[in-house]
């Protein structure tokens, strides 16, 4: 059976997590920084805005575990492999 395998780069990019919340706040809460995020996995799209990485290649070129990443809150982008 042949693969059908596309090429990717493998990526991480680390990025700034943000948040609501419906409940009530005290003005305390507001000076806690951001957390930052990691996120490894293949760069199968990108566009102006977005990131589109995957965590999983099947053999039947299917992709899955897509997380999309706005590029505004990206602090990292790092290449670590150029194409699986």
């Amino acid at each position: 059976m042949p693969y059908k395998y596309k090429k990717y780069q493998l990526c991480e990019i680390r990025w700034l997590d943000h948040a609501g919340s419906g409940g009530w706040q005290e003005e305390s809460d507001f000076l806690e920084p951001p957390i930052e995020c990691r996120s490894l996995g293949w760069l199968v799209r990108q566009d102006k805005q977005r990131y589109f990485l995957v965590n999983t290649l099947s053999s039947d070129a299917g992709q899955g575990g897509c997380s999309e990443i706005l590029k505004a809150t990206v602090t990292r982008f790092k290449v670590i492999r150029k194409s699986f």
